[in-house]
């Protein structure tokens, strides 16, 4: 099956990282309810205020589904003042089997 995967990496303000993980709670419930969504995490690394969303999809339709959600675009708008930086790949991948 060949699907989309999506790294999204933010880089919080000093002290906002919680701040994010809070609002990101609703994103990611609603998230992983939307049709040709495989899987929406948010990782955080034992070091470092990095936060990083790996987002697996059916389709570049349903992620462009996604990106125009309410609840995406809420996103954005709440945590806007919390971010110091994002950088998002978007990569075309094939699913192998070992």
């Amino acid at each position: 099956m060949d699907f989309i995967l999506v790294l999204a990496k933010i880089e919080p303000k000093e002290g906002c990282q919680d701040s994010i993980i809070e609002v990101a709670d609703d994103l990611i419930f609603e998230t992983l309810q939307e049709e040709g969504n495989i899987d929406y995490q948010l990782l955080q690394p034992l070091e470092g205020d990095s936060l990083t969303f790996v987002e697996k999809w059916e389709s570049l339709d349903a992620l462009k589904r996604h990106m125009a959600s309410p609840h995406f675009l809420n996103f954005g708008e709440e945590t806007e003042e919390f971010v110091e930086n994002m950088t998002i790949q978007v990569i075309g991948a094939d699913e192998i089997s070992l």
